[in-house]
């Protein structure tokens, strides 16, 4: 059954890598063919097969042999890994597909700031609205405040830096992580966001593909702050000891 999940979450990959490709221009997703960027070439079904695809012809276009960007292929597989995984840990029901549609649109959100550095409030605003079909049985108190724990910090770096240190896009992701996961989950998606973005700008300073003063994406660390967070949260409080 997990091998069907992965299909499918493929399928959403596919799906995904159109979005990531057509907001940031403006473009409708629901209209149009999808064509290779170089050759403009109307693509058909058997280019647009999930993953064989690209393995198939080499991750090149069919037509002008055009390299075919690995993020098709990474974001296909990593879709429809988190629905296997999404799968094995819930199961199948309602609250699970629910965690499938907002790991599909939380990983256009963080994969579209990662290459853009722009965060989709159309797709911020869907992933909000899944969170409240989600929660609208056990909203609490502590939803509300793990809300403005998130304002707090990630508006707070925002207001302060004036924008440079964080775009509003992350405030507004902070708003609905610190809504879903609630005010203790939420202290360690941020901690973890911080450290993981830390991390990672200090590899890419080794690497000399960016200095000290260079920005960078944060949304992305905070998306997979949260999916930490919300699968193994309880287990780093344990370690935490609260």
């Amino acid at each position: 059954m997990w091998a069907a999940f992965f299909f499918i979450g493929t399928m959403f990959g596919s799906a995904a890598n159109a979005l990531i490709d057509r907001l940031p221009i403006g473009k409708s997703w629901v209209s149009g063919r999808s064509m290779c960027d170089k050759c403009k070439h109307v693509l058909e079904w058997n280019d647009l097969f999930p993953v064989w695809s690209y393995v198939f012809l080499g991750g090149k276009c069919r037509y002008c042999h055009s390299p075919i960007p690995m993020r098709n292929l990474w974001v296909e597989i990593l879709v429809g890994l988190g629905f296997s995984f999404l799968f094995y840990r819930f199961g199948i029901g309602y609250n699970t597909m629910l965690l499938m549609l907002v790991f599909w649109i939380t990983t256009i959100i963080a994969v579209m700031d990662l290459e853009t550095r722009l965060v989709s409030e159309v797709m911020v605003a869907v992933w909000a609205a899944l969170i409240l079909v989600l929660q609208v049985q056990v909203i609490s108190w502590g939803n509300l405040l793990g809300l403005g724990i998130g304002l707090l910090v990630i508006g707070g770096v925002w207001f302060f830096s004036r924008g440079r240190a964080m775009g509003f896009g992350d405030v507004e992701i902070s708003a609905v992580m610190g809504f879903w996961l609630s005010w203790q989950k939420i202290s360690v998606a941020l901690w973890l966001a911080f450290v993981l973005g830390a991390i990672a700008g200090l590899v890419q300073v080794v690497n000399k593909k960016a200095n000290m003063k260079s920005q960078m994406a944060f949304g992305p660390y905070l998306i997979l702050g949260t999916w930490l967070s919300f699968l193994f949260g309880e287990k780093i409080l344990g370690v935490w000891g609260l």
